[in-house]
């Protein structure tokens, strides 16, 4: 669908009752066009908010623009600068259209839709970015029947958004779940809280150490999984702390490794149910 201007902002809990917005960096509106009220995703590759198009992308930190970035008209409007985000405060309240009208109750979850930045989708089971919070269409006086509607409003999961993940560590609640299939090496946000199911012969690289990272790794089907830290951080398995770059391996299925900030040396490896974590160095 294509993105129209409009801002989904509907009110905040907040005591002052004003939005939480910070200033975040898009490319020139030449490369990528963004209309008020998408949700946009920061791309720590590219180091720009652009918008989201794949279900997945809650790995990166959302936001929703909170005014636009034209594709042509005057170059200050169109280069590349900052412009305006929500940051999504887990109080402030948001309205978006739905995938498919349903009967909405408080606290039904919805994941991001492909393909369409301006829309949610209801997602039972599935990792939520975002719950209702309005009870509008719940029945009055003795009927017991809840009305369908084709839009909700909702709060954001500060577990996805850039205001849990920049600018409040209390709010790193709950866990994402990101499934590794490949070599690969994982981003900062990855980092914070996080549940990898890891399969195949795979190496996960992290990234270089910060304050407070925690993740779990699971092997889910008995092939070689390496934990590889950045060129300058150091694991401590065991109690004993590896060399700088040394990875560790585990290769049975269940095998859990749980993977905490120690310092600014690197990262401590505590195992769960692991019947053979090894030094890869």
């Amino acid at each position: 669908m294509t993105a129209v201007n409009k801002d989904p902002f509907c009110y905040s809990n907040s005591k002052d009752g004003k939005p939480d917005i910070f200033m975040g960096l898009v490319q020139a509106g030449s490369s990528q066009a963004i209309k008020r009220g998408e949700l946009c995703t920061w791309n720590e590759t590219t180091g720009y908010f652009i918008p989201v198009d794949a279900v997945a992308d809650h790995r990166y930190p959302l936001a929703i623009a909170k005014e636009e970035q034209k594709a042509s008209g005057r170059a200050e409007l169109t280069a590349s600068r900052y412009i305006k985000f929500y940051s999504l405060h887990p109080n402030d309240v948001f309205e978006f259209p739905l995938d498919a009208a349903r009967t909405l109750a408080l606290g039904d979850p919805f994941t991001l839709t492909a393909s369409d930045s301006q829309k949610l989708t209801y997602g039972a089971g599935a990792f939520a970015v975002a719950i209702s919070v309005d009870y509008g269409n719940y029945p009055q006086e003795e009927d017991t029947t809840i009305r369908s509607q084709s839009d909700a409003r909702v709060t954001f999961n500060p577990a996805v958004s850039y205001h849990g993940f920049r600018l409040s560590q209390v709010n790193r609640t709950g866990r994402r779940v990101l499934a590794v299939a490949s070599t690969s090496t994982l981003l900062e946000g990855d980092m914070y809280n996080t549940l990898i199911l890891a399969s195949g012969t795979t190496t996960i690289s992290l990234p270089p150490v910060k304050p407070g990272m925690d993740i779990i790794v699971i092997n889910i089907d008995a092939a070689t999984i390496g934990i590889n830290p950045d060129d300058d951080d150091k694991l401590r398995k065991d109690g004993l702390q590896l060399h700088d770059g040394d990875a560790v391996t585990c290769t049975a299925q269940g095998d859990m490794v749980r993977v905490i900030t120690e310092s600014a040396d690197g990262f401590v490896v505590l195992n769960y149910n692991t019947t053979a974590l090894t030094d890869a160095s």
